[in-house]
Parts: structure tokens; C-alpha cells; sequence
């Protein structure tokens, strides 16, 4: 899940930066074509900015993390993202931000050499596993499972890798209209009451195409989780919950679905492996099948609801608005969501709990050939 949320972060960073950059060209047409002073002068003030301070991938999931506070004259600062930013510059609020890429990694505690150094170490573990596979020798379910979390961790590594890591100081922007101007210009998109900051209304509707979202719903729903802040508007926020306004790709949905079923299927590789007793084989074999059912019965109902949303809704509830899986869902009970999925989280659970456990459980006794070392120079051709 977590390799999954961050490449719905990845994406919608992404678009963030695809906007800007027609931004960038519509600034750069703007000052070749028959325009009023005011507008060429604001287009040639932003396309300088911009070039002096591209917005690149680290801007964008540092503006999405929190990063970047809004100074509005008749409001308290509160957290933009990139896509509100890019609405911001777009409608004549604000120029464009000028925020140094420096400036930002200057906040990071993460720099790219430790970043790379724990990536040559879980990839040397990773060519350690394949030599013992190559030359017979026994893994662990410990090592089995460490090799799942590598995977996990190097698709969640690609995915993270220019975003800022435990920034404590954000980067206040001056807005030169205030927040009750900018809602006015909205029209009907700003006249409900937000949750988290006054630019709620400029973040669309969490799209039909979000494999992540429908998680986040049951885990609202079971643990009663509540989005509202104490304080508005709310002084910083996570992304955690960031998905693409836009939607995710098919090549994002085939992924994802590749990843899923991979990861949760390097378990199986264990099927025969030596357990201390009979009945912690069959349990592993058990929990291995269940995590990668679950997985493709989450998948497939995602992709059934995402079809059939419009129809289900008319069907169950007689309702024409719901065009999501999240509508559909929205129109249950509490007692109904609840029940369908706290069960999928508790099975999900104790499957998981097993894995991990018996990983370290199953070290009491392993078979000899686990104690030896790989010997690399058998892979080296000998004339």
C-alpha cells in the first residue's frame, strides 16, 4: 500500500509540473501575440520567474507535502499544494512562485547519497538471494520476506526520490488578493465550507481511476476516522491521502496491478520451503494464498465499481448523481460499510501478522545449507 501511495504522489506531482509547463507556454505565445500591456507584462514577469526557478518534481512534492504556506491580506497563512498554486498563478492571484530547488533541499534531511547507499545495499541483497537460488542453496522465510520488502522498497524508492524527507520549515508565499476575492472569482465552486483550507474548492474530486482511494475510505469507515481539522484553516497538512486530480494513467492501473500481485506473490516462492513443523507450512501456505486472493479480489472490485458505478447506484439506491466507487460507497450505512469491510481487514490482518511473525519463528530450525555462502566465482566462466 505504501508503494502504491507513493506513486499516486508520484503522478500527481507529476501533473503539477505538466501544468506549469503549459503555463510556460502560454506566457511565451502570450508575448509574441497581440495582447493588452497589462497581460504582456504579466506574462514576461512569470516566464522570467520561471526560468530563473523551473517548477520541477521537487518543488511540486514539496508544495503538495505542506511545504509552501499561503500569506493572504485578510487571512492567517495556511498550506497550499501545487495544483491550488497552479490555479493561484493561473487566474492572476499571485505570480508565479519562485522557490528555489536549493532551498527546498537545504530543508531535506535526506540527501541523495544516503538515499543511494541504502539502495546499493538492498540491491546487494537482492544479487545475494538470486545466487543462492542459482546454486541451490536454502532461504530463509525471513530472507523471503525481506526480499518482498525490497522490492516493495525499490519501487517506493523510484517513486520518492526527489521528494523532500522531515521538513520542519515551509516556505511562506505573499498573496496579493485576499482569500475572500479569490473565493468570490470561484463562483458556485467555493461556496461550500471547507475541511482543511479555504483553497479546498480548487482540488477536484478524487478521481474514478485512484486505485488508493477506496482504502482510504475503509479505513475511514472502520476506524472512524475523521478528515476535519481542529483549527481552520489548518496550519500544515500531509500528503499521505494526495492523490492525482486528474486521475492515474492505464500504464499507472497495469502497473499497479503487476506490483500487487508480485509482491504478495513472492510469498508462494515459499511453498516448499523446510518449516520447523508441518502445520506452520500448511498456516504460511494458508496466509501466502489468502494475502494474494485478497489483493485480487481488491483489484477486481475496484475495477468492477469504477465500470458499473453509474449503474449500481441507479440499481441500489436509485440514484443518478453517484458516477464513482466512492459515491456508491458514500450512500451506504455506516453499519453496512462497516460490516463488508472490517472483515477483509481482519482476515487481511492475521495473514499479515502470520507472515511476519513466522519469518522470525521459523529461525529456530533451518536447513544446513542456509549457513552456506554463495560462491560467486562459480558464476565466472573457466576456460
Amino acid at each position: 500500500m505504501l508503494t502504491g501511495i507513493a506513486a499516486e504522489q508520484w503522478r500527481s506531482a507529476s501533473q503539477s509540473v505538466e501544468d506549469f509547463a503549459r503555463l510556460e507556454r502560454e506566457w511565451d505565445a502570450a508575448l509574441s501575440t497581440p495582447r493588452s500591456p497589462k497581460d504582456i507584462l504579466r506574462a514576461k514577469s512569470n516566464l522570467e520567474r520561471f526560468k530563473s526557478s523551473p517548477w520541477t518534481m521537487r518543488q511540486a512534492f514539496f508544495a503538495d507535502m505542506g511545504g509552501i504556506l499561503l500569506d493572504c491580506p485578510d487571512s492567517s497563512q495556511f498550506p497550499v499544494d501545487g495544483h491550488q498554486l497552479v490555479y493561484l498563478v493561473e487566474n492572476d492571484h499571485m505570480e508565479y512562485p519562485d522557490v528555489k530547488s536549493r532551498t527546498i533541499w537545504d530543508r531535506n534531511k535526506a540527501d541523495t547519497f544516503t538515499r543511494a547507499l541504502t539502495l546499493i545495499q538492498i540491491v546487494w541483497f537482492l544479487f545475494q538471494s538470486i545466487g543462492r537460488w542459482a546454486q541451490h542453496l536454502a532461504l530463509s522465510t525471513f530472507e523471503l520476506s525481506s526480499l518482498a520488502f525490497i522490492f516493495s522498497t525499490i519501487n517506493t524508492t523510484f517513486f520518492f526520490w526527489h521528494k523532500p524527507r522531515d521538513v520542519a520549515t515551509p516556505v511562506v508565499l505573499p498573496c496579493r488578493t485576499t482569500v475572500a476575492d479569490i473565493q468570490r472569482k470561484a463562483h458556485d465552486r467555493a461556496r461550500q465550507s471547507y475541511l482543511r483550507t479555504p483553497l479546498d474548492f480548487v482540488k477536484p474530486p478524487i478521481s474514478r481511476t485512484s486505485l488508493i482511494a477506496p482504502f482510504w475510505f475503509g479505513i475511514r469507515v472502520c476506524f472512524d476516522w475523521r478528515e476535519e481539522s481542529d483549527e481552520l484553516p489548518t496550519k500544515t497538512f500531509g500528503n499521505i491521502r494526495t492523490t492525482p486530480p486528474r486521475g492515474i494513467k492505464v500504464s499507472d492501473i497495469v502497473y499497479g496491478s503487476i506490483y500487487t500481485l508480485a509482491y504478495f506473490g513472492i510469498h508462494l516462492a515459499g511453498w516448499n520451503f523446510v518449516f520447523p513443523s508441518r502445520t506452520e507450512q500448511m498456516l504460511w501456505r494458508i496466509s501466502s494464498l489468502v494475502l494474494l486472493g485478497l489483493s485480487i479480489f481488491y483489484l477486481s472490485a475496484v475495477a468492477f465499481g469504477t465500470v458499473m458505478a453509474s449503474r449500481l447506484a441507479r440499481w441500489l439506491f436509485k440514484n443518478n448523481e453517484a458516477t464513482t466507487i466512492l459515491g456508491i460507497a458514500s450512500l451506504m450505512p455506516r453499519w453496512l460499510a462497516v460490516t463488508i469491510h472490517s472483515p477483509i481487514f481482519v482476515i487481511y490482518g492475521i495473514a499479515r501478522g502470520y507472515i511476519i511473525v513466522e519469518g522470525f519463528v521459523s529461525l529456530r530450525i533451518l536447513p544446513v545449507t542456509v549457513f552456506s555462502s554463495v560462491k560467486w566465482s562459480n558464476f565466472v566462466p573457466h576456460f
